[in-house]
């Protein structure tokens, strides 16, 4: 969960390294077919680097092996 100033929650993350803010957020189908949720997850990602967090976007197609060295 990533909180803002206040300590209210912000954003609940896929997959999440508090420590060393690292997300990895996993985009559906619906993620680029619906307008308004791929206008929102670029909002989403934006606050989400505000407060210091890199964010690792993936797909399906994406294989373990490569998404964990995106990670790293």
């Amino acid at each position: 969960m990533v909180r803002n100033e206040w300590g209210w929650a912000e954003a609940y993350l896929d997959l999440g390294w508090e420590d060393i803010k690292v997300a990895v957020e996993y985009d559906g189908d619906h993620h680029r077919s619906i307008r308004s949720q791929y206008a929102k997850d670029i909002g989403r990602s934006e606050m989400l680097e505000r407060y210091g967090w890199i964010v690792v976007r993936v797909i399906a197609e994406h294989p373990p092996d490569a998404i964990i060295r995106r990670v790293r």
